[in-house]
Formats: C-alpha cells, sequence, structure tokens
C-alpha cells in the first residue's frame, strides 16, 4: 500500500476511534452507571458551557495543529497500535509547533476534548472515565511511544524529552 492511502486510512481509523467510539464507549458506561449512582460534576449550566467551549476549542486547536505539523515536519502519521504500523511512521523527530511545549499534544487535545464531553453529560462517572483513560495512555502507550522513538531517534530525542514536558503544555522541564 502506498504511503498516501496509508496515511488516509490512518487517520480515518483515528478518527473513528477517537472521536466515535471512545465517546461512546464513555457515554454507554456512564449511562449504565448513572443508573445506580449520579453526581453532576457542574450544576451552573452558564458556567459548565462556557468551560466546554472553552475545551473543545483548545482541545482540537492542539490536535489538529499536532497532526498537521507531524505530517508535514515528522513526514509520518499518529497512528500504530503495539508494533502494528496503520499509517507510515514519522520520518523526522517533531519538535516543532504544538511538540514545543508537550510531548504529546495529539494526547492533551484529545483529553480536553474528552473532558468537554463528560462536562457536557455533567457527570462524575464520565470524568472518572476520561481521568482513567488518561492515566492509561499515559502509562501504557506513551512509554510504547516513547521506547520507539528512542530508537529511531536517540539521543535527539532524549535530549528533547529532558527539555519538554510529558503532557501538560508549558510546565518545562528545568534542566540542571
Amino acid at each position: 500500500m502506498n504511503k498516501h492511502k496509508k496515511m488516509i486510512l490512518g487517520y480515518i481509523a483515528g478518527g473513528l476511534l477517537v472521536i466515535g467510539l471512545l465517546p461512546l464507549f464513555i457515554f454507554v458506561i456512564t449511562s449504565l452507571c448513572d443508573k445506580w449512582f449520579r453526581i453532576e460534576v457542574i450544576q451552573n449550566p452558564v458556567i459548565r458551557w462556557v468551560i466546554i467551549i472553552i475545551l473543545l476549542i483548545t482541545g482540537a486547536i492542539y490536535g489538529i495543529w499536532s497532526i498537521v505539523i507531524q505530517n508535514i515536519v515528522g513526514k509520518g502519521g499518529p497512528l500504530e497500535v503495539g508494533n502494528l504500523e496503520i499509517s507510515p511512521k514519522t520520518e523526522n523527530l517533531v519538535v516543532s509547533g504544538p511538540y514545543k511545549n508537550t510531548r504529546n499534544p495529539m494526547l492533551f487535545g484529545t483529553f480536553l476534548m474528552y473532558l468537554a464531553f463528560a462536562l457536557m453529560i455533567n457527570s462524575l462517572t464520565s470524568v472518572i472515565i476520561v481521568g482513567a483513560f488518561i492515566v492509561f495512555m499515559l502509562t501504557v502507550v506513551v512509554k510504547m511511544e516513547e521506547k520507539r522513538l528512542l530508537k529511531d531517534f536517540g539521543n535527539r530525542y532524549e535530549e528533547y524529552r529532558k527539555k519538554v514536558s510529558k503532557f501538560i503544555p508549558w510546565f518545562q522541564r528545568k534542566i540542571q
């Protein structure tokens, strides 16, 4: 399969997973759990919707910006599960754009959008599910990605990793 077809397949598969299946999973599990136990997160609808809009806009900017920069600078795509490459791996280490502020801007953007979705549902259960998902991603998936990046880019990635926050932008590491 040529690189462009593989890239398109990667974006379609990733989009279906991120925009469709995972929010559906959050909604279904929340609906089942909330039958027995429901706590609203933010009761004031105006405040809640202002937060939702800010989270959605910021998350979409980070998510889209990171995909574009990864494609242009990195010459590859974001989707690899285990060692199964769905879209072509990045050829170049990307340290510009949103990657200047966080090593995982796509995950950060996704987290903000999922948190907005959880606030739309307005259930503590959905917020907990989103939190558990992010913890899983940071402790399992990101660690696998970092092993590959270290193997592919060596000292350049190690230096980048020492300087830039793993997840939350602007929390740069202090070099001693």
